[in-house]
């Protein structure tokens, strides 16, 4: 027997920054494929139209179990179009964070070869990651076991799964993460993700590290597929905040009197240590 739960999604309040980042943003976006050597499809890719030399952040994200990136594809755009290029792997088991951390060394390497269509695009002083489930815990892991998981700045997990679901080698340490981690879930996943396993997230991570929580309400385990439902307003901000310093979208998180820390639509809000963020560092 499968049991599908569905998600409400409730009315974003006039005038709010999770309304303002939940519409689409100024950036014309366009989508590139990259295959491997005997044609599979390896990652997609959304980005800006680039015109002139601007650079952008890149948001590496990790799939749940069995997701491709045509699962996420208008929350991807929407993404782009606030100024990020999004790439995602084709990979349907991300919880280890390889593909996650691949990727971003996909990208190193595109942004240094002069004849690709990303040399010197990308600010690689400014790396995100963001996962769905299983992809929730592979973005810790690569932030944690990895070498290339020091370039990443933060990262985000949404519909974190409780570690009982987790294969052995997907098991993820939120004690170990050093940057700024923002952990999203929703009232309505119930099983996979409940606000236990949330809580119990945000109050193990690393005491130094900048840590935000919440559930939003009516929002289920898939909630965050296809536009990025509940969670698509926050998602945008935060990656604004935290990798284009972006003055309005740190509104919605710095401190006790933030927007999401009395946002109705959103539950068991917590924080640590978002009081005192360090600004982001300007590009070499």
């Amino acid at each position: 027997m499968q049991i599908i739960v569905h998600s409400n999604v409730p009315e974003l309040a006039e005038g709010s920054n999770e309304q303002r980042y939940a519409q689409q943003g100024s950036y014309h976006v366009k989508v590139e494929e990259v295959k491997g050597t005997t044609g599979e499809a390896l990652y997609r890719i959304y980005y800006p139209a680039f015109q002139g030399d601007e650079s952008f952040p890149i948001i590496s994200w990790g799939n749940g179990t069995g997701a491709t990136p045509d699962r996420y594809d208008e929350l991807f755009t929407h993404l782009a179009s606030w100024g990020f290029i999004v790439i995602d792997s084709y990979s349907k088991t991300t919880g280890t964070g390889n593909e996650i951390v691949e990727a971003i060394d996909y990208l190193r390497n595109e942004n240094q070869l002069a004849n690709s269509l990303f040399y010197q695009k990308i600010k690689m002083e400014h790396i995100g990651v963001a996962g769905h489930s299983q992809g929730a815990t592979g973005v810790i892991n690569a932030h944690t076991n990895y070498i290339s998981g020091s370039l990443i700045k933060t990262v985000v997990s949404i519909a974190l799964p409780d570690l009982k679901h987790c294969d052995p080698e997907d098991v993820y340490d939120t004690a170990r993460i050093t940057v700024p981690f923002l952990i999203m879930g929703g009232t309505r996943d119930f099983l996979i993700s409940p606000v236990s396993t949330n809580q119990l997230a945000l109050h193990t991570t690393n005491t130094n590290s900048p840590v935000m929580m919440g559930m939003a309400k009516g929002a289920a385990h898939t909630a965050i597929e296809g536009n990025g439902g509940n969670h698509r307003g926050y998602l945008t901000a935060w990656m604004r905040y935290q990798l284009l310093d972006d003055q309005e979208a740190m509104k919605a998180f710095h401190g006790d009197s933030s927007e999401m820390m009395h946002n109705s639509n959103w539950v068991n809000v917590k924080q640590a240590n978002m009081d005192d963020l360090p600004d982001v560092e300007p590009d070499a």
